[in-house]
């Protein structure tokens, strides 16, 4: 067994999620705004962030149970979901309702064997079982951290949103990796993610092709990179994939199969219902308004 092989299934066992770490090491960012959107009240946030503390003990313990797992697997996964993604519920980056009561932020590289791992083996099934039915909104964000060609296919991800065909060129990615053996023999920056092939996959999905080559050649979303970037390290964040629950890192405590995560989410939403219901009994009732009014003082005649 290769020393990456066994890297590996001691992360197995141990049963937490194991992420790629960055090729090299770099300062820390200051720490920007972001994160959440405003729907994340104080009160949202420590109720999701109880349901994390409690559950991180258990989903620690789970061992990722998914099954195979190899570069053959996930490809033909891949290939079968492409044509079922629900593309009418994509907003650029984001996939599902926005009133979805769960949102789930994923920090991924495209170059990552762990993150097309979790593409393959699990993000499929959080979209057939809960975005679909509009109880979880996935939004992807960029975290290249495995170099050049890392940072190039996160910009031609965004070059796709443009087009709202980012799901489509995000599984794009993936399948290439996984049809070139990522998980099995990891290689990176060996041009599958060239100018070249980007483009070349921009075509093959049906994008506007001189909008998309005129997007990537400009880097014209780099800030935005730059930015997912720093935000992902205010939240600790450093390797991939990396994950929010309603604006909440789920760090030690991430899921590492489907079970924990149908967990996490049923516990997420427990805890809101009642916190709602609570809300609604303690609630001071308005005044009703037909209710009598008070008769109001009769006039005395002064003498």
């Amino acid at each position: 067994m290769s020393n990456r092989q066994a890297r590996r299934e001691l992360s197995r066992t141990q049963g937490t999620r194991p992420q790629r770490t960055p090729r090299a090491s770099a300062p820390p960012p200051r720490r920007t705004g972001g994160g959440g959107s405003e729907i994340f009240t104080r009160p949202f946030v420590l109720i999701v962030a109880a349901v994390i503390v409690v559950l991180g003990a258990i989903l620690v313990a789970v061992v990722a149970t998914s099954g195979g797992g190899s570069s053959d697997d996930i490809a033909s996964r891949l290939r079968e979901k492409a044509n079922d993604l629900p593309t009418d519920l994509a907003n650029g980056m984001k996939l599902g309702k926005d009133d979805a009561p769960v949102k789930l932020t994923v920090y991924a590289d495209f170059q990552c064997p762990f993150c097309l791992k979790f593409t393959g083996e699990q993000e499929i099934d959080i979209i057939e079982e809960f975005v679909k039915p509009g109880i979880v909104q996935l939004e992807y964000q960029n975290l290249p951290i495995l170099g050049p060609e890392s940072v190039r296919a996160a910009l031609a991800g965004m070059c796709a949103a443009d087009q709202n065909k980012f799901w489509e060129y995000h599984n794009k990615l993936f399948l290439v990796q996984a049809e070139a053996g990522q998980i099995d023999d990891e290689k990176l920056n060996v041009g599958r993610f060239s100018d070249e092939n980007l483009k070349k996959y921009a075509v093959e999905l049906g994008l506007d092709t001189e909008k998309f080559n005129q997007c990537l050649e400009s880097s014209e979303h780099l800030d935005e990179v730059t930015e997912q970037q720093r935000t992902a390290s205010s939240f600790g964040i450093r390797g991939t994939p990396g994950f929010l629950v309603n604006g909440q890192p789920l760090g030690a405590g991430t899921p590492a199969n489907m079970d924990a995560w149908r967990s996490l989410f049923q516990q997420v939403q427990a805890q809101l219902a009642t916190a709602t219901a609570q809300a609604g009994s303690t609630a001071t009732p308005e005044a009703s308004p037909t209710g009598a009014a008070s008769p109001a003082p009769t006039p005395t005649n002064a003498p």
